[in-house]
């Protein structure tokens, strides 16, 4: 046995003595009375503190019923000083709910005058934005001028003139010292008038002869009739009866005829120079003394006859427009014995047409180059031109003019401004482009600013919307949206101009010229006429030719049977000098 076994034993056997004498003080009673005598002992100590508890309790009730009587004193006075202050407090109840009565009612009389008053101040606002739109409206109307809108300069009467920015120079106007001088060219004189030398020159002491001689011309005009008179021999015919002679040259009908000068001289007055017919016919009376005196009947039919006889070249200029990449078009107005007809103008620059027509729209383009021509045409946004041509390039000018109007009516919205800006800087940029046009990076850029300036003004109107009195701007920019690729058709496209400032120039020539020498009476005047400005126009713009001596030639031909131009087509064939 080692030391832990002998421990562990010597434990077991002190716990099984201890428990032994346990047992035997349970079995003898001592245990149990010591534990009654334990218990008795707490229960004392017990009864002990629930005696002082008791006490302590009684003594706290009596103190907490003396408190209760104490406060039931109190709130018993408060509760008198409760019904005195509700009595008041009803009684000042019953004061304010006669009040908030009277003051119904009179809130009801005030109600009823509010909202009459109200009324009266829709009524009154309505009134006042239609009077301020009106206002607008006829503002806008009273401002249109040629150059915030499509009328014409001669349409305005309180025009502004136009200002010379030129910065004087103080000198005389006329040649100035150090300038090369341009005599006038001497003539082949008709006489040579001698003049003898003075009395003075005589004196050979002082004066020697030189041997020159110094020679002075006075150049003058003369128009004098220069007559040729033909003769031929009479015969009488048997077989029918009748006297017959040899035929006269062409144009040589009447007895006394004019020939292609005489024609040509009244022909470029009337219609070239804006000369009425009376003052053509009074001025060659003046002139030739009284030798010649045209009727205004020969002077008028004179369009007739050129316009027959010039058919060649109208049909030349008609396919010359026709085989143009680029043409410009326009309409305008003519007065007809009081009727208006429309005049469309077709241009390309080298080669212009006027077309009389008596209505517009589609039936006016019938049987002009407009009909049939595949290029790029260039016009002021009128809607029948967009079923004609490949492509379309709407005038800026006229866009300006219309900016410059919302401008002047629509103070409170800064897009107007921004793309009048943008389109004078792509104008400026154009007209200093080189021959190949353009630089695609500038062209998206400004396509990027149109882009940007647009959806400005969308924001611009959806904020504040437009007034029914006047739309113009609002029309504008929706324009401007739909139409965006023919109004920058120019950036992209070097032989398109931005503008069609050709064909104003041309139509200006021809009304121009209806205001103020020629009298139109009947439709088929007016065709004669457009025809014959066609070709002087072609004739004058050319300055290879003499136009006096242009329209001499064309005067001398007979008169032709005017073609059909429905089987004219297109072709390679150059424009005639």
């Amino acid at each position: 046995m080692n030391d832990r076994e002998y421990f562990q034993t010597t434990s077991l056997s002190y716990q099984l003595q201890a428990a032994r004498r346990e047992l035997a003080g349970f079995r003898s009673g001592e245990a149990y009375q010591k534990l009654r005598a334990d218990y008795e002992g707490i229960i004392r100590e017990k009864n002990l503190t629930i005696k002082k508890l008791q006490k302590e309790r009684d003594e706290i009730s009596f103190s907490r019923r003396k408190i209760t009587e104490q406060w039931m004193d109190v709130l018993e006075d408060v509760q008198k000083e409760h019904e005195k202050e509700t009595e008041k407090l009803k009684k000042a109840i019953a004061e304010l709910l006669d009040m908030v009565v009277s003051l119904k009612k009179r809130n009801c009389e005030l109600d009823e005058k509010r909202k009459k008053a109200l009324s009266d101040y829709y009524e009154a606002a309505v009134k006042l934005e239609e009077a301020q739109g009106l206002i607008v409206k006829l503002t806008a109307q009273v401002n249109h001028n040629y150059e915030n809108s499509s009328l014409p300069s001669s349409k305005c009467i309180d025009r502004k003139k136009i200002t010379n920015n030129r910065e004087k120079t103080g000198r005389k106007p006329g040649a100035q010292a150090g300038h090369p001088h341009h005599p006038r060219r001497p003539m082949e004189p008709d006489q040579v008038i001698e003049i003898a030398a003075e009395e003075k020159f005589q004196d050979s002491s002082r004066y020697v002869p030189t041997g020159n001689i110094v020679s002075r011309q006075a150049i003058g005009i003369s128009i004098v009739p220069v007559v040729t008179e033909y003769r031929t021999a009479e015969f009488y015919d048997r077989k029918k009866g009748r006297n017959v002679h040899s035929a006269f040259p062409c144009g040589v009908m009447d007895d006394v005829n004019y020939d292609e000068s005489m024609k040509a001289l009244l022909f470029l007055l009337n219609s070239r120079c804006n000369v009425s017919l009376e003052k053509t016919a009074q001025f060659v009376r003046d002139v030739t003394d009284g030798a010649l005196s045209p009727s205004v009947g020969m002077i008028s039919g004179l369009c007739r006859e050129f316009s027959s006889k010039s058919r060649q070249e109208q049909d030349r200029l008609f396919v010359a427009l026709l085989d143009a990449p680029v043409m410009h078009v326009d309409g305008t107005l003519a007065r007809v014995n009081g009727t208006n007809n429309n005049v469309v103008v077709c241009s390309n620059g080298a080669a212009t047409m006027y077309f009389a027509r008596e209505s517009k729209g589609h039936a006016g383009i019938r049987d002009t180059p407009v009909e049939t021509f595949g290029g790029i045409l260039v016009h002021d946004h009128e809607a029948c031109f967009y079923g004609y041509g490949s492509d379309h390039q709407e005038c800026m000018v006229h866009i300006e003019r219309y900016l410059k109007d919302s401008i002047e009516n629509e103070k409170g919205l800064t897009w107007n401004g921004q793309m009048l800006e943008l389109i004078r800087e792509m104008i400026h940029e154009n007209n200093m482009a080189p021959v190949e046009g353009i630089a695609d990076e500038k062209i998206a850029g400004f396509e990027a600013r149109y882009d940007s300036i647009v959806q400005t003004a969308a924001k611009e109107y959806e904020d504040s919307p437009p007034s029914d009195y006047y739309r113009d701007g609002y029309n504008l920019y929706l324009r401007m949206v739909e139409y965006k690729h023919n109004h920058l058709l120019f950036l992209s496209n070097p032989l398109v101009a931005p503008d069609n400032n050709l064909c104003e120039r041309k139509a200006r020539v021809l009304k121009g010229k209806i205001n103020q020498a020629v009298s139109l009476r009947s439709f088929r005047h007016l065709e004669y006429f457009c025809e014959c400005l066609s070709v002087i126009d072609h004739l004058a713009t050319d300055d290879r030719n003499n136009l006096y001596q242009s329209i001499k030639e064309i005067f001398k031909r007979p008169r032709p049977v005017k073609p059909k131009r429905e089987n004219i087509e297109p072709s390679n064939t150059a424009l005639p000098a």
